[in-house]
């Protein structure tokens, strides 16, 4: 019988940050993401909207 040796004391951590992200204008429309991935023309990668500058909190990368 084989157990794994992680205890539920070593679990991985979050780290949550402000991070800089760009949404889509359209209300239906879910999609957005980090400014890293951003593309230069800023358009929605899903409905190809414009997208707007704005802050969440996300894990660290």
């Amino acid at each position: 019988m084989f157990f794994g040796k992680r205890a539920k004391d070593e679990e991985i951590e979050n780290i949550l940050v402000d991070t800089e992200i760009y949404s889509c204008i359209d209300e239906s429309c879910i999609g957005w993401m980090r400014k890293e991935f951003v593309t230069a023309d800023l358009l929605c990668p899903m409905c190809g909207n414009e997208m707007i500058q704005g802050v969440r909190e996300l894990p660290k990368i």
